[in-house]
């Protein structure tokens, strides 16, 4: 493999290309280092040494310092690491990393999530959001079956919340209460059944 171009960043670092294609991102220290210049052939051993040693170090620390700020799914960490314009296989190998320890977990992170917001949203929503966070369909349908909670709990709850006494408000007001829990995502004909047991 060539390096076929070495180009200073905003980042302080120097991207490095192998045959015109970006492969890693360097500081000068490291340049220096291990002695990379333009035009110069890569051996395999000191390219797997750059890419795990140096680069896929730098790769696992900065995904530990993601996930310490805040809880990610697989996905998110993996657009993350992307972003910082880490090489595919070190991305990999950072989440390998971080799931070896139990750092990542999208099922107990989609668990949790589920569990702190299945009071005010209906499953339809929390399966949207998680399937926009890269949670799996089956992750998701796995949680959602282990549930006590079914969404008719979640709708008598929202409904206790508005109203103590469900059958005594007003027609107008059932309509207002029906209608705002339809924008919640539930179901007209799960919203009517709970309704009906109220009277």
């Amino acid at each position: 493999m060539i390096i076929t171009a070495i180009e200073p960043c905003e980042n302080k670092k120097y991207k490095v290309y192998l045959n015109d294609e970006l492969a890693f991102e360097l500081y000068k220290s490291e340049l220096k280092t291990c002695n990379l210049v333009t035009g110069m052939d890569l051996e395999e051993e000191l390219h797997n040494r750059i890419l795990y040693d140096i680069v896929g170090k730098r790769a696992k620390k900065r995904a530990m310092h993601i996930l310490e700020k805040q809880d990610k799914t697989e996905q998110q960490l993996r657009d993350k690491l992307l972003e910082n314009q880490y090489p595919v296989q070190i991305v990999e190998y950072a989440i390998d990393y971080v799931k070896t320890y139990g750092y990542i977990d999208d099922v107990s992170y989609a668990r949790r999530y589920i569990e702190y917001r299945s009071r005010s949203k209906s499953r339809k929503q929390l399966k949207m959001e998680l399937y926009a966070k890269g949670v799996s369909s089956e992750i998701i349908t796995q949680i959602f079956d282990d549930m006590e909670e079914g969404e008719m709990e979640t709708i008598r709850k929202l409904i206790l919340k508005k109203s103590a006494e469900p059958q005594l408000l007003e027609e107008q007001e059932k309509k207002k209460l029906k209608t705002s829990l339809m924008r919640k995502g539930f179901a007209y004909s799960e919203i009517e059944k709970v309704f009906s047991q109220f009277e």
